[in-house]
Formats: structure tokens, sequence, C-alpha cells
């Protein structure tokens, strides 16, 4: 009988699962109306379900909650958004078995957003930032399993997220998004086992064609 290794999917949350309009979801009231799961993400879930030993996650930057600006938007309802998210993608049968999220911003995020003020306290260059292992580690431990133990993909739509796989020694998969046309080019160009998708569906497909 085939023993299968275990196979850990990490999932981008926006710009991946649900629509992205530099939204900082959480910064207002009516958040929950605004959160749009993507065409093709049920049933590419649905795909990756029927992998055996499969995990998957949704592991979340959201330096937003570092912004001073968006007073609403703390850490707390950061989580809430993130759990309402996956009950969603739930209640269409496209489970997940947890997420993870980081609310610190990076120094470099500091400069870049010069028009809005920080949480001095959440700004930092912590290991739970993409294309750092900090979440991809969090699910492995969660699963009680070593980096070398299990496969491991990244799926998402910035090259920080197709980094995030190769530096866990897996596959990074970039699922275009509309609000980020540059980034085809810029992973193109990098080194380390990776795909270009052409939509989460195809991402998801790649993976399971590849774990037959």
């Amino acid at each position: 009988m085939k023993v299968h290794k275990k196979i850990v999917v990490c999932l981008d949350r926006d710009g991946t699962l649900i629509y992205d309009d530099k939204y900082y979801l959480g910064k207002t009231n009516d958040w929950r109306s605004k959160v749009k799961i993507l065409p093709k993400v049920i049933q590419g879930i649905k795909i990756l379900r029927k992998i055996p030993n499969v995990k998957i996650y949704m592991i979340t930057n959201q330096p937003g909650v570092a912004v001073k600006n968006f007073r609403l938007l703390t850490s707390k309802r950061a989580h809430e958004v993130c759990k309402y998210v996956l009950k969603k993608l739930e209640e269409k049968g496209a489970k997940l078995d947890d997420y993870f999220l980081c609310d610190h911003a990076t120094p470099n995020y500091v400069k870049s957003h010069q028009d809005m003020k920080f949480e001095r306290k959440l700004v930092c260059n912590c290991n739970c930032i993409k294309p750092k292992l900090g979440m991809v580690f969090d699910a492995l431990k969660l699963e009680g399993v070593k980096k070398n133990d299990v496969k491991i993909y990244v799926i998402g739509d910035r090259l920080s997220d197709v980094k995030t796989g190769i530096n866990a020694k897996g596959t990074g998969i970039l699922v275009p998004f509309e609000n980020e046309p540059t980034n085809i080019e810029k992973v193109s160009k990098v080194k380390g086992s990776k795909y270009i998708s052409k939509n989460f569906l195809d991402a998801t497909r790649y993976i399971k064609n590849r774990e037959k």
C-alpha cells in the first residue's frame, strides 16, 4: 500500500481567495459586504481536498493593522475578517484547515506609504512577513511535522508568495491578479520551483497532477 507524504498547501488571502481593491478589509464597519470570493476558488479548493493527506491553510500579511489611520482595523478585527472568510468558504463546501495572520508592517512598507501614520510597535522585520517562513512553520507545527518531512506549496498573487514557497524548499505558484500585472515578469526571473498559473483553478490542478 502506497504511503502518501503529507502535503501542506498555503493560500494567500487578498487577491488569491478574495477580491482585493486595496480595501484593508476591516478598516470600515461595512467590511463584510466587500468580501467577494474570486472565481474558481471554490472549485479549486475542492480539487485540493481530493489529494490524499493534504492540509490547506490560509496565510496572510495584514500590515493595515499597523496603520494608525485605520482606527477600526485592530488585530482583533483582522482575525475576525479571516474567520469570516473561512466561514464563507466552508459554507460553499471549500473548508480550510485553519489560517495564520501577521499584523506587522516592515520598515520598507512604512517608507513606501509616507501618507500613513504607523504604530511603531508593529513595525518590524518579523519572521512571519512573507517571503519569510514564520506562518508556514506555524502550519507545520500545528501538523506536527518538520519541513523536510512534508511537501509544501504556496499559492498567491504576489512575488512574495512565490518566494515563500521556494524558501520553504517547496513550490511557489503565482495566480495573477488584475491589480498586480507586473508580478508575472518578476516571478519569471526567480530561480527555484515555481509555476505561473492561468488562475486559481489551474494552480490547484497543477498540484493535483504533480501529486498523482
